[in-house]
């Protein structure tokens, strides 16, 4: 039966477990066990970091995991044992998928506090090759559309008012898209329309901003950093994103085959 569970700002555990990191946790993770948060389908974390100034995560390995970072504020610096090594600002992502083993550093090396969301999920199966990319977007790439950052091993959706970015491909049956979206457009109310698919589930995150998610018997209003679980289950679930207030709302959704 499709579900819309909000996750809110509130429940996230925050994580301060030294001078230059705080952490807001959707799912279990480091010092944080929740049973019933442990994981959503593939989606195993998603921690909103902030990183203070030259400070940041320092070489450490990964194996078997598909990692996205997706800078919100600020400057992400990665570097990693393949070689790659580069500074991205906001809007841009990160993807690196640990396979047989890598790794890599995320540090901040601006002066200003960079914010961004860390986000692992299974691999189809262990053993890949690792692989890292990344991708740079403007403000305009994501302005009232739903740019699509991240594709997998599954159909992309046609979903209204998306658009096609230079997607790395992820080991994994899920998509990642990102929006920044006005409340109005031409003094009109704007809203995304959007069908899950049967046997699909998402996860909704936002980022900055408030949203109204709405179905066909259900609102949930969303602000900033909230989250919402939605389950098709054996129908198509349809719902609604409009950005409330004055300014817009800026979120991302993880879209994926469902699991649980």
């Amino acid at each position: 039966m499709p579900s819309v569970e909000k996750v809110p700002a509130s429940s996230l555990h925050v994580s301060k477990p030294t001078w230059w990191l705080e952490s807001r946790f959707h799912f279990s993770f480091a010092e944080y066990w929740d049973p019933k948060r442990s994981s959503f389908g593939a989606l195993r974390v998603i921690n909103d970091d902030l990183v203070k100034p030259r400070a940041g995560f320092g070489a450490h390995p990964h194996r078997d995991a598909e990692i996205l970072s997706y800078v919100v504020q600020g400057e992400l610096s990665h570097a990693d044992s393949m070689g790659y090594k580069e500074a991205l600002p906001r809007g841009c992502v990160q993807y690196l998928s640990a396979g047989t083993g890598i790794t890599h550093s995320e540090m901040n090396d601006g002066d200003k506090t960079c914010r961004f969301l860390q986000i692992w999920l299974k691999p189809d199966r262990g053993g890949h090759e690792p692989q890292y990319g990344s991708e740079r977007y403007s403000a305009e790439d994501r302005h009232n559309k739903l740019l699509h950052i991240l594709g997998g091993t599954g159909k992309i959706p046609d979903w209204p008012h998306m658009e096609q970015g230079k997607c790395i491909k992820l080991h994994q049956d899920a998509n990642f898209f990102v929006s920044e979206s006005d409340p109005t457009v031409d003094g009109q109310p704007f809203q995304h329309d959007i069908v899950l698919g049967a046997q699909r589930q998402a996860y909704l995150v936002c980022i900055e901003g408030s949203l109204a998610l709405g179905t066909t018997d259900q609102e949930v209003q969303l602000e900033a950093r909230d989250g919402a679980k939605l389950r098709a289950g054996g129908k198509p679930l349809h719902f609604s994103l409009r950005a409330t207030g004055d300014q817009p709302a800026h979120f991302m959704i993880i879209e994926m085959k469902q699991q649980d």
